[in-house]
């Protein structure tokens, strides 16, 4: 837990000293032809911090609920014979890193995929945020990099939703919905961020479209089996799943939607303003309805997860759009404190067997 607590608090200080504030309108280009000082300071520390997060994840073994699983996985796809549930992008990968470099050379897959995985992380943390320290604060203190040493397909495509969802933002949706097909070659439920994402991006609320909300409760209230049928037309070894099939509820992730949905309608005319803010909180609503009457669907937060990461960049924008400075810093201070505390108690929870990222083991020593 140390090493973890001492990465992030580098990268966290790295991360201070980069400025994104030139690309905003630029979407993560340039806005001179001629690179400025701050432009190749944020270089230099992106990088940085990329190759930090890449080496601690690429340079791990046994580390994750299912390193030895898809290790055993890599085999399945070599032999052949044994079906796998694996989809055919993820499957053609591993027989390419098989073939350069060697049958059960698993370690070259798992680092390969935490380049990939890595590179989209900061890309997209580094292209779509406002304000790129604190959206990098969310992002370690949700645990979503530390997750990412397990379900390597799965995180791979949720960080290129993180990177390709600023094709949303500025209206380029082919491009958006070519990306998605793409990860989609990895993990299926990437799909579902298409009309997630499209729908969130138009939705305004006022007295004619407030009905949606009771009408998607009331869905996912009595559409139960018709649900649960379409999903596992899509996903048949879902059904029954001892781990995926459970019907957990997920009270942290209710009460952390709910928290931001707070923090937003008090916060709420500097959302109305910004279609991109305005986006993001509708997309936090979503998940929230699901987490709260969406429990049947088998592992929820994989879908979920695809609207929470918005998270990274939303909440950011509604501490830094806060015109009195004193509020500003009060609520800046509460929410840091907030994600402090979940990032501790997700940290403890590392050791048990359904996570398992601590303690922390390398193969480069042994």
């Amino acid at each position: 837990m140390v090493l973890y607590l001492f990465i992030t608090a580098v990268v966290l200080f790295m991360g201070w000293y980069v400025n994104t504030s030139f690309c905003k309108k630029n979407m993560g280009r340039p806005s001179t032809v001629t690179l400025s000082r701050q432009e190749y300071l944020n270089r230099v520390l992106v990088c940085a911090i990329f190759f930090i997060m890449f080496a601690l994840s690429a340079l791990r073994i046994g580390i994750g609920n299912d390193y030895w699983e898809y290790r055993n996985g890599f085999l399945a796809i070599a032999g052949g014979k044994t079906k796998v549930s694996y989809e055919i992008g993820f499957r053609y990968t591993v027989l390419l890193m098989q073939k350069l470099f060697g049958l059960d050379n698993y370690r070259t897959t798992f680092a390969l995929f935490s380049f990939l995985t890595c590179l989209f992380f900061i890309k997209g943390l580094y292209d779509n945020s406002d304000w790129f320290f604190y959206s990098l604060f969310v992002f370690f203190t949700n645990g979503f990099y530390f997750m990412s040493f397990s379900n390597v397909r799965y995180y791979f495509v949720f960080a290129i939703m993180l990177y390709a969802i600023k094709y949303v933002f500025n209206k380029r949706y082919w491009t958006f919905a070519l990306w998605v097909c793409f990860a989609a070659l990895f993990h299926k439920t990437a799909l579902i961020v298409i009309p997630a994402y499209i729908i969130a991006y138009y939705l305004r609320w006022n007295k004619k479209t407030l009905w949606m909300i009771p009408t998607a409760v009331a869905a996912l209230f009595f559409g139960e089996k018709p649900i649960r049928w379409l999903l596992f037309k899509f996903y048949p070894f879902y059904e029954g799943d001892a781990i995926l099939d459970t019907g957990s509820v997920s009270y942290m992730n209710m009460a952390k939607c709910g928290a931001v949905l707070v923090l937003c309608l008090i916060f709420f005319k500097n959302i109305k303003s910004n279609r991109k803010a305005y986006m993001l909180f509708n997309l936090n609503l979503f998940a929230l309805v699901l987490y709260c009457f969406g429990t049947y669907i088998p592992e929820l937060s994989r879908i979920c997860y695809y609207m929470v990461l918005g998270h990274v960049f939303l909440i950011p924008m509604v501490l830094m759009n806060i015109e009195d400075k004193k509020k500003r810093i009060i609520w800046t201070a509460l929410v840091s404190t907030a994600y402090v505390g979940y990032y501790l108690v997700f940290l403890v929870r590392g050791y048990r067997d359904y996570i398992m990222f601590l303690p922390y083991l390398t193969w480069l020593f042994t």
